[in-house]
């Protein structure tokens, strides 16, 4: 009974610990990390609402993009081409963006986080995806810019 007891006191004080601990993972982030995670967000925003902006002004005349869809790097112009492409054959019914870590030196960000997109593409089924993404950002005139972007597949879901 005395184990019994041990045991329970236990699990209550890790159970009771818990919430606490899982708070303390949340980012505490500075002004300049805000400002940079704002920039992705909004960029994804834009992005889904087809309205033009994405990549236009989120982005570094010298960007460079790769993931695995591609053979090799795109440059702004392909970006730009395959984004309206794109917008034109498929609309985003649904994301979400989770980050993991943003790192700042100077005038230079990394941002790490991954997103999960529902599209759909004409009458076909909405396609659930998962995906991680690296991007640097640069600061330039006092705006972050992307200056690489880069993504891989976590899983697919069917």
């Amino acid at each position: 009974m005395m184990i019994r007891t041990i045991v329970v006191a236990a699990v209550a004080a890790v159970a009771a610990a818990l919430p606490g601990s899982v708070a303390a993972q949340a980012p505490s982030w500075s002004p300049e990390q805000t400002a940079v995670w704002t920039v992705v967000t909004q960029s994804w925003a834009d992005e889904a609402a087809e309205n033009g902006r994405w990549p236009g002004g989120y982005v570094h005349d010298g960007v460079v993009a790769w993931d695995a869809s591609w053979p090799l790097p795109r440059y702004k112009a392909t970006i730009e081409k395959w984004t309206r492409f794109s917008d034109a054959q498929r609309q985003i019914l649904q994301y979400e963006l989770t980050p993991a870590a943003i790192t700042i030196a100077g005038d230079t960000a990394v941002v790490h986080y991954a997103t999960v997109t529902v599209s759909q593409r004409a009458a076909d089924a909405p396609k659930r995806e998962m995906s991680s993404s690296i991007e640097t950002l640069v600061r330039s005139g006092g705006t972050w810019k992307f200056l690489s972007l880069s993504s891989f597949e976590l899983g697919k879901d069917d």
